[in-house]
């Protein structure tokens, strides 16, 4: 098909427009001398937004990333005058931006998003016109394909109809800058809904969230595909835009601070960073609601797509420069969204992916992956289709059928919105056979001398992995096999047959270990003085294995069972300690704690002073021989270690 050729000579016009992004607002002049932070929200910042915006010079008022008030003007900050001169000098958080000229719109030069297009008025379609560009693709409150752009590129809706332009003879595909090379393509669509300033085109008002610029197209070309997505002007020369494109995923709030894109047929493919959010721009006497960047742009960029990573956020309103490089000022897309009768960006929806593995196991789950919060359409063997939801995490599951082999597509939906559609089969095997012990993840002291489960009655069960080995399926459902396993980690997997059928497989991943280590001292629970405090760490163990300790957590030190012992040195302090000492053997280990108590030193020297005391002495306690009391505290000691090594002996005897 031979495209239907225009040659365009661009002739728009050119306006200043004057920007104030709330966000950060005066207080009122009765503070205005006053060295205090400005208020950055409210209808304060409105009302006196507005008021400034009346001084000459001041284009434009917004909000940093730091919370400063930023007063962008075309006069130097001593050159200001008036209110907006106090209100700089008056106030801790405002700083000055010198702009080098006013915001200019780009309407006149300005479709995936970011393409470019000719809008004209059919009743003269040699006429005048504006070249801009597309924003995003869309859908009309029916679910029809249509595009986002911005409203001053329609003329207040006289420039009712579009074609698009070739892209290699837009400035951003190489084309003159000056438009001369301008070629029209295929004819697009024609304009739905327009609003450049408040509702009916009118001037708008600062703080009111219904002033912006939008237009909505619906597109009338049955030869065009709309796609959800965003060229990045790298495939011009092809003049095939949709192939190296930026997928839109969803539809947001620019985020101060942030990284942030642009694409349109002037200037192409340019990022920057969002400078401020939550404002309103006075453009052409329109007042836009919107946000400022620092993004590159040039006329015929208007109405083009504004993003950060895959989310929408702005459609492309004015631009100017500074000392320090470009500014340019977006529309926000949800507000502006929402003033167009129910209109909807569309988007890009990742096709399903099948995470279970086939064959799956009768009464198990078929599972996957999706968009989040979307829904599967999913339809067996051509049958009907039946909605699965997506969770909030991207997860989705189905049971599966019967035995069998089955047939599925598969490809999400949300909104108007859907995806590719994946094809995918599972063959559905009867259930695999069940480990009861051990079970998957076990830990079993010492050795297994038996593998048991359940499964289909008659059925012969088969090992593999680090058992192999048959039994059948007995008649009160259960199977064994003798097994002689040591201190290892073992992973075995089990199928039962039945009838010549093979069922899927269920593994168990288990491991045994080594009895815990028996330690002698301390003792646990024991309570110490501080002369007796423990100065080893002693016990008994498997010959060969490796013993390592932690007291308190910290190491302890490590040693290896020798003729059935092992020892660890311990440094004697006072306080509440816990030894745990850990017996590995073949990479398994078990572990015993043991919790004990250390008393503080006795005081030694003189007591307080008092008449009697001696260096080295015995604390004056009131008693004239204190030896009888001595002779029976040690008395009880030696009754109490006495008892202690009986009640070991016992101990030992029993195990």
């Amino acid at each position: 098909m031979t495209p239907n050729k225009r040659r365009v000579l661009a002739g728009g016009t050119t306006a200043a427009i004057i920007l104030a992004l709330s966000g950060a607002l005066i207080p009122t002049a009765a503070t205005a001398d006053e060295d205090v932070a400005a208020p950055t929200s409210g209808a304060s910042f409105d009302a006196n937004a507005k008021q400034l915006l009346t001084t000459d010079g001041v284009e434009a008022v917004a909000t940093n990333a730091a919370g400063q008030v930023v007063v962008y003007t075309t006069a130097t900050e001593d050159a200001l005058a008036g209110e907006a001169d106090a209100f700089v000098e008056g106030h801790s958080n405002v700083v000055v931006e010198v702009i080098d000229a006013p915001f200019e719109s780009h309407a006149d030069t300005d479709v995936v998003g970011g393409a470019g297009y000719f809008a004209f008025d059919p009743s003269n379609p040699t006429g005048p016109g504006g070249l801009c560009s597309v924003g995003f693709s869309a859908w009309t409150p029916a679910g029809d394909p249509a595009l986002v752009s911005a409203g001053h590129c329609t003329g207040d809706g006289l420039y009712s109809v579009s074609a698009l332009t070739l892209p290699s003879g837009d400035p951003a595909g190489g084309g003159d800058v000056e438009n001369e090379d301008v070629e029209l393509t295929y004819g697009l669509a024609e304009l739905a809904f327009s609003q450049y300033g408040g509702p009916g085109n009118t001037p708008g008002a600062s703080g009111d969230l219904t002033s912006s610029d939008v237009s909505t197209w619906d597109i009338v070309n049955p030869d065009l595909t709309a796609l959800p997505e965003i060229t990045n002007w790298t495939t011009s020369a092809s003049e095939d835009l949709s192939t190296a494109t930026v997928p839109v995923r969803a539809v947001g709030t620019a985020v101060v601070d942030g990284a942030v894109t642009k694409s349109g047929r002037t200037t192409g493919f340019t990022s920057g960073q969002v400078l401020a959010v939550g404002g309103w721009a006075n453009v052409s006497g329109r007042q836009v609601y919107g946000f400022m960047t620092n993004v590159q742009s040039s006329e015929g960029d208007s109405g083009g797509a504004v993003f950060q990573g895959n989310t929408a956020v702005g459609i492309l309103s004015g631009g100017t420069t500074t000392p320090d490089g470009p500014i340019m000022f977006a529309a926000d897309l949800q507000n502006a969204l929402s003033l167009t009768g129910g209109y909807t960006v569309a988007l890009y929806l990742d096709a399903p992916v099948v995470t279970s593995t086939s064959p799956l196991g009768a009464g198990s789950l078929i599972t996957g992956t999706g968009p989040a919060n979307s829904t599967l359409k999913v339809s067996q063997d051509g049958g009907a289709e039946v909605d699965v939801p997506v969770d909030p995490a991207g997860n989705w599951t189905f049971p599966a059928p019967e035995v069998g082999t089955y047939a599925y597509t598969a490809y999400a939906t949300s909104g108007f919105n859907t995806s590719d559609t994946t094809a995918f089969e599972v063959e559905v095997v009867p259930a695999a056979p069940v480990f009861t012990s051990p079970a998957n993840g076990d830990r079993i002291v010492s050795e297994v001398t038996e593998i048991s489960g359940t499964g289909e009655i008659g059925a012969t069960v088969s090992l593999t992995g680090d058992v192999t080995d048959e039994a059948t399926v007995g008649e009160d459902g259960t199977w064994s096999v003798a097994v002689d396993l040591g201190i290892d980690a073992y992973s075995v997997s089990a199928t039962q047959e039945l009838d010549g059928i093979t069922s899927a497989s269920a593994t168990s991943a288990f491991a045994v270990i080594p009895t815990a280590p028996i330690v002698d001292a301390p003792l646990a629970g024991g309570a110490y003085a501080f002369a007796s405090a423990p100065t080893a760490a002693t016990g008994t163990g498997l010959e060969d294995a490796a013993i390592s300790a932690t007291l308190n957590g910290a190491d302890a030190g490590s040693t290896t069972v020798a003729d059935g012992a092992w020892s660890l040195p311990l440094t004697a302090q006072a306080g509440e300690f816990s030894l745990v000492v850990t017996q590995t053997v073949n990479g398994q280990s078990n572990s015993t704690t043991v919790a004990y108590a250390v008393a503080e030193a006795p005081a030694t020297g003189g007591g307080a002073g008092g008449a009697g005391d001696t260096p080295g002495s015995l604390a004056n306690t009131g008693m004239t021989d204190p030896t009888p009391y001595v002779v029976t505290a040690a008395g009880l000691l030696l009754l109490g270690a006495a008892l202690l090594m009986v009640r070991r002996m016992r101990t030992r005897n029993t195990l």
